[in-house]
């Protein structure tokens, strides 16, 4: 499962949250157009960092459905937590489905909003609030890489198409082991050409 189906999820949830959010798409869609660039063309290794809302809007998908919901832990000696006696030895679970969604660290945590991570807004977050990678020692080596690949994927896919979903339409989710849309997640797809042409298909 590692790498794989875990960046295959969160890609899921961003297509999602792309195409119920036409605003934040067209949004990055405008940031990914550099100058002298084709749509074909690759992405310029140097163009990764200037992906900014292409990564925050990618974030966001992963507070909303972190590709681990659950990552399980066992105590290395013991320690006390919020007045509770945890001794060496105990199954623990940190729960980034449960941490993504707290009013407290993420006012009205249901809405699709990824101005949560501008510079601004996270100056001030905890930093364990966010945590689809776990953290501390054992943060997923793999973090840098599927950022990149995440722009990567932006790259090629708003440059080639708009994504839509029915007005009326909500995927149900399959949270465990990953999340997953149980009818496969119905979008359509419209081919962006130079020209401005458009034709539509439907994917599921």
């Amino acid at each position: 499962m590692a790498a794989h189906d875990t960046l295959t999820s969160s890609l899921t949830s961003f297509v999602y949250y792309l195409a119920a959010n036409p605003n934040w798409q067209e949004k990055v869609r405008e940031e990914i157009r550099g100058p002298g660039l084709a749509p074909d063309d690759p992405l310029p290794f140097d163009r990764l960092d200037d992906l900014v809302l292409a990564e925050m809007s990618f974030k966001e998908a992963m507070r909303l459905k972190p590709p681990v919901p659950s990552i399980p832990r066992r105590a290395v000696r013991d320690f006390e937590f919020k007045g509770f006696r945890i001794p060496a030895g105990t199954g623990v679970n940190v729960d980034p489905l449960f941490t993504h969604h707290m009013p407290k660290l993420w006012p009205e945590p249901e809405r699709y909003d990824p101005m949560r991570f501008s510079q601004q807004a996270s100056r001030d977050r905890h930093k364990f609030a966010f945590v689809p990678f776990g953290g501390g020692a054992h943060m997923c080596l793999g973090l840098n890489f599927a950022y990149m690949q995440a722009k990567c994927f932006t790259w090629h896919f708003l440059n080639k198409f708009r994504v839509s979903v029915a007005s009326d339409y909500e995927p149900g989710w399959r949270m465990w082991p990953i999340p997953y849309p149980n009818d496969g997640l119905l979008v359509t797809l419209a081919p962006v050409t130079r020209q401005g042409a458009r034709a539509s298909t439907r994917l599921t």
